[in-house]
């Protein structure tokens, strides 16, 4: 245990030695903060935003299902809420803070694997396809960035763990990285027979695993041991989840999937003739010990190299979503994370099984989610002008498009650069969040409240439903690149009436077609008492039209769109829309 901590800062400070995986973790960043504009499932954002609002009045509040060390972070999360004053209700600054820890994971699952086969004597094109299965894996963005789910963190502590625990020296360490795995998300038991058989084969050292899981574990936990909580956060995050779902496949393409159909009691026999206890419950208890005891043997007796400990981590799983019920479709990605650091810790590249396990998985998550957002559309087009240019001067010149190219490969950055340049896009981005909103939010004055807070008489649109604060398709107002806070989404043709105050003396607005539409057409009218006082003439997407008008003596106000012919793509919005009273 004494040269746990040395072992540590020795290899932390080797990993800093290397200076040209600087641009593969640069791709990791800028893809990832791409994809943060990915559309997510608003109704999984509602528990971060929930649990990020409990937590900031501490750890001992907190009432969710997470493992600690995540639940940790997201106490960090809730401070900067409470220090900065940003809107929780913006989703690409929630996903940014939510996800932080989980791209530089994917930072450094990306340095473990270059670290592996930087200096292999494979093909060129060989090392760029391994890299490219752990930089650009569409499986690991549709889960993580897009959708806003964890995964890949808490199965980079397992491949970091595993390699480690390889090893009598770092033996310790691995084990520790394992907990940390736990402690991050109670999944990660599918490794558990692996760690357990390398555990076996280092009698000797074993006290120094346990030791060192037991410190993590208390050390994680204390804030809740402190809080008072502990209790009731280790039930909810490791007993309570056990029958949570009691379903034989939750939306998880497995065995079950095809014997028993989605959400499927787990408890219901996998034929109408079969008698009870052959159901997915206990069926597939049975064949995953089958296998996990397999993969405990083979990993013991055999003794073998790290790259097959990976290998059969893998494997195991695999057969944890594929043969367990109860499983979620994320959970397969695991196993494509650690066949491809397997596949970096051979000697001799064999990557079918790293990609077939990836497809996998893409094919899981994309049944649930998918890559759209209408601000992915700039950085589409960027890619796709890139990508333009790059061919045209590859046909007309190829030898330049070469030496190009063996310029950029002779940069030599510091691997330091991606961790660094990660933290100041950070910084930045909530600076910049934070002077966007400062800029846009509007606050009330004596006299003044914003018309959605008035009496609704009377609302109706063209298509989906009247959102505040949101646009028609639950995004943030934003209208010609500016973000606001404060206004009504709705779509054309629309009408919406509320009644006014006594002394009501003004109205302001501002209006326009959202960002996330673009390309509707519409004319924006308001009416006091049936009588129009404003017409905006025809509007397109990036135009914006703002009011200042008498409203003295009305009774109600009427807030119209009209469509101008066709009603596609009409998502309209009137931010920042106040009464004025005398």
């Amino acid at each position: 245990m004494k040269n746990l901590v040395p072992a540590i800062l020795e290899k932390v400070k080797g990993c800093f030695k290397q200076d040209s995986f600087a641009l593969w973790g640069l791709l990791v960043i800028l893809l990832n903060f791409v994809m943060l504009h990915g559309i997510g499932f608003a109704s999984d954002l509602t528990f971060w935003r929930h649990w990020v609002t409990d937590l900031q009045q501490g750890v001992g509040n907190f009432t969710g299902n997470y493992p600690p060390l995540y639940v940790l972070w997201l106490r960090v999360v809730g401070a900067i809420y409470q220090v900065t004053g940003l809107n929780m209700d913006l989703e690409y600054e929630l996903k940014q803070f939510c996800l932080f820890p989980v791209i530089l994971a994917h930072i450094s699952l990306a340095h473990f694997v270059w670290l592996r086969i930087h200096k292999k004597s494979w093909l060129p094109e060989v090392k760029t396809i391994v890299m490219l299965l752990v930089v650009a894996n569409p499986a690991f963005y549709l889960d993580g960035p897009i959708w806003g789910q964890v995964d890949v963190l808490p199965v980079t502590f397992c491949v970091w763990g595993l390699w480690y625990a390889s090893k009598p020296k770092t033996y310790g360490l691995g084990m520790a990285l394992f907990m940390l795995g736990l402690l991050t998300k109670f999944q990660m038991i599918m490794f558990l027979p692996v760690f357990g058989a390398l555990s076996l084969r280092y009698r000797k050292v074993m006290w120094q695993g346990l030791l060192s899981m037991a410190g993590v574990f208390l050390l994680v936990f204390l804030p809740f041991i402190i809080a008072g909580n502990f209790s009731k956060e280790f039930t909810q995050a490791y007993l309570s989840t056990i029958d949570e779902y009691p379903y034989a496949s939750m939306n998880a393409g497995n065995l079950w999937m095809v014997f028993s159909g989605n959400m499927t009691p787990q408890s219901r026999p996998i034929f109408e003739w079969a008698p009870s206890f052959m159901n997915p419950g206990l069926l597939g208890k049975i064949f995953f010990v089958v296998v996990s005891v397999a993969v405990m043997a083979l990993t013991f007796f055999k003794r073998l190299p790290v790259s097959r400990v990976m290998t059969l981590a893998a494997l195991n799983a695999l057969a944890f979503f594929m043969i367990l019920p109860c499983m979620h479709e994320r959970y397969v990605l695991a196993a494509a994370v650690v066949a491809i650091a397997g596949v970096a810790c051979k000697n001799r590249p064999v990557v079918i099984w790293a990609v077939l396990l990836s497809m996998v998985a893409f094919l899981n998550i994309s049944m649930m989610t998918s890559i759209r957002g209408s601000a992915l559309w700039f950085w589409i087009a960027m890619a796709g002008i890139v990508v333009m240019l790059a061919y045209m001067v590859h046909t007309f010149a190829p030898a330049g498009l070469d030496k190009a190219l063996r310029v950029c490969g002779k940069v030599k950055l510091p691997a330091l650069v991606p961790y660094a340049l990660f933290a100041l896009i950070y910084l930045v981005d909530v600076g910049g969040s934070y002077l966007q909103q400062a800029k846009t939010a509007y606050h009330l004055k004596k006299g003044e409240s914003f018309v959605y807070d008035l009496k609704l008489l009377h609302q109706s649109q063209g298509y989906g439903n009247t959102n505040i604060g949101k646009t028609v398709d639950n995004n943030p107002l934003h209208l010609n690149g500016t973000l606001y806070l404060n206004g009504i989404g709705s779509h054309a043709p629309s009408k919406h009436v509320y009644a006014l105050p006594e002394n009501a003396s003004r109205f302001t607005v501002t209006c326009g077609v959202d960002d996330e539409s673009g390309n509707g057409v519409v004319e924006f009218i308001v009416r006091i008492d049936d009588k129009e006082i404003w017409r905006s003439g025809r509007m397109e997407g990036r135009q914006t039209a703002t009011a200042d008008l008498d409203i003295r003596g009305g009774k109600k106000i009427s807030l119209e769109t009209d469509e101008l012919g066709s009603k596609n793509f009409d998502h309209i919005d009137w931010v920042n829309p106040v009464v004025h009273v005398d």
